[in-house]
């Protein structure tokens, strides 16, 4: 969902398709340039030498020259899940539990892991002392309205809510909160120890669920985007979301992505922007029936039409408008706009 605030653009970022594990990696052109004229070297060589026996160092030098390069580009995951030797001076460690409902690991960690949050929001985003409070970090980060669920064709840790802990030598210095939807993991939060700021941890979270996306697409094919949440280019502090690529930015006119190449000169002219070039596109899931909006009202579902004709005291209709068209026809109709 993408919508204007106050002045400031806001937008959904897409990051990172899940890699198609069918199809060899990425490789340079110029390694790829280097194979082809061994090839070719080998095959005049091979015409040359045709009806005539080889001597042994010759063909072990034509065999040596048509081997493919081992020189490949190199994976997130070749960096993220390097082994490290058994002597190494520190040990990191990566636990993903379920915070909604709370998982026994979830409880068992709990008070820890809201001690680093509660130090992360005074130094960090300098928060008073009572404000990062037990009750405000459990209906911020910890609560939650998605439900668990566990399909035998989804990932093994099910979807739903989770934080992503990062422990270093036993003890959690950062925490990513994720949730694990059927066609992508979002991610909705990191905090961390201010302590070890200089590890950067915001980056290495951000490859580490990237990583950790491509994973689960493993066993859950569908499941094959990485979305990093809002993206306000006026913010200096969202703008590191731009850097990974590739990513798409939802247009906020027609919900079509569109490359952040293209939207990014757009963006830097207008603080709102819309992306898709298409003078003629327009949303097509936009509302064509408002009267067909779901609402709830007295603990009663009904459709907006009859809402509307119940309803004492002035037209709501301009809010309800907009509010569908924010969500659009599908989830009005799945969706409960409360009404009092």
């Amino acid at each position: 969902m993408a919508f204007c605030s106050s002045g400031m653009t806001l937008v959904v970022l897409a990051v990172c398709k899940g890699a198609d594990l069918s199809k060899p990696p990425c490789r340079k052109a110029k390694d790829i340039r280097k194979e082809r004229k061994l090839q070719k070297l080998l095959q005049n060589q091979m015409g040359t030498l045709e009806g005539s026996p080889l001597q042994a160092g010759q063909q072990a030098l034509l065999s040596q020259n048509s081997k493919t390069p081992t020189n490949q580009p190199k994976s997130i995951e070749d960096f993220i899940f390097v082994s490290l030797p058994d002597d190494a001076p520190h040990k990191l460690e990566v636990r993903v539990v379920r915070s909604s409902p709370p998982s026994s690991q979830f409880k068992a960690t709990f008070q820890e892991s809201y001690q680093v949050y509660k130090r992360y929001q005074m130094v960090i985003h300098k928060d008073p002392p009572d404000k990062p409070t037990i009750n405000q970090f459990t209906r911020f980060l910890c609560d939650s309205p998605l439900e668990a669920e566990n399909p035998p064709n989804g990932p093994e840790c099910g979807y739903g809510s989770f934080h992503q802990q990062y422990w270093l030598d036993g003890k959690i210095i950062a925490v990513g909160v994720i949730d694990i939807l059927p066609y992508c993991v979002s991610s909705v939060y990191l905090y961390y120890d201010p302590d070890y700021s200089f590890l950067s941890l915001g980056v290495y979270s951000a490859l580490r669920e990237i990583a950790f996306t491509r994973k689960l697409h493993e066993k859950a094919p569908d499941l094959c985007f990485y979305y990093m949440g809002f993206y306000i280019h006026s913010c200096p502090k969202m703008r590191y979301k731009g850097q990974y690529r590739p990513s798409d930015l939802l247009c906020p006119e027609t919900y079509v992505w569109t490359p952040i190449e293209q939207c990014l000169p757009l963006l830097e002219l207008s603080k709102y922007s819309r992306f898709n070039q298409d003078t003629k596109a327009v949303d097509e899931g936009r509302v064509k029936e408002l009267g067909r909006v779901r609402v709830l009202h007295k603990r009663t579902i009904m459709p907006y039409s009859v809402y509307k004709k119940r309803r004492k005291g002035p037209s709501d209709e301009a809010s309800v408008q907009q509010y569908a068209s924010l969500v659009g026809q599908t989830c009005s109709e799945r969706m409960l706009l409360f009404r009092s």
